[in-house]
């Protein structure tokens, strides 16, 4: 039992850097193809403007749930909308969080109308939309990984980097000094080993003359 667990503690490391591996080429792989990232059907935003406050904060980090597919009034998601964010007489594609305030079903499809909480009136990109603008329904807020965000972008991206890099070494760092140590045990062992047989052997040895002598 105690070896199966001193096995399990060994190979957990491994384990750990092999799913945040997966989880990055999974990142790595829907930002290139311009898709958005999931983690077992759940997709993490941040809040970029005011239109949901007082209910969401610019900062706020929230989970959004894209295998939902039954959307009710009031129920809060993050879609696609098609307008000019930048205000340079460009359209593009953005990602916007609000509110859904109306629902109207018209041969069997539904359209759908989002309004910011903070908002007086909804704009003309979010009204009569339909389900396949939408991405999911936002299901809570991550305070913890709000704090997170905050103190990593509040240095810029580089930090973010030097966080990854620093982790990545730090696990480096102990699995080498783990295998160092078992290195060191093993050889130990052998050398122990070695000592023994040696003894053993002259014990052997010294019990046979004593015989012989006797005889």
């Amino acid at each position: 039992m105690k070896k199966t667990l001193r096995k399990i503690a060994g190979a957990t490391p491994y384990l750990i850097l092999l799913i945040a591996f997966i989880l990055i080429l999974s990142l790595v792989s829907s930002l290139r193809k311009e898709q958005v990232p999931t983690i077992l059907g759940t997709a993490i935003f941040v809040i970029a403007t005011p239109s949901m406050e007082d209910t969401l904060m610019v900062g706020d980090v929230i989970f959004v749930d894209t295998k939902a597919n039954d959307y009710k009034e009031h129920d809060i998601i993050t879609f696609h909308a098609y307008f000019d964010s930048n205000n340079d007489g460009e359209e593009e594609w953005n990602i916007v969080t609000h509110r859904i305030i109306q629902i109207d079903v018209v041969d069997g499809v539904s359209y759908y109308t989002t309004q910011g909480d903070n908002n007086s009136i909804s704009n003309s990109w979010e009204t009569s939309f339909t389900q396949d603008q939408i991405i999911g329904k936002v299901t809570r807020e991550a305070a913890l990984l709000t704090l997170i965000y905050s103190f990593l972008f509040s240095g810029g991206y580089n930090i973010i980097f030097l966080v990854i890099i620093l982790v990545f070494v730090i696990i480096g760092a102990m699995e080498a000094s783990n295998i160092i140590k078992q290195l060191k045990m093993i050889k130990e062992k052998e050398l122990q080993e070695e000592k023994e047989k040696l003894i053993e052997e002259e014990l052997q040895r010294l019990r046979k003359e004593q015989e012989e002598k006797g005889v």
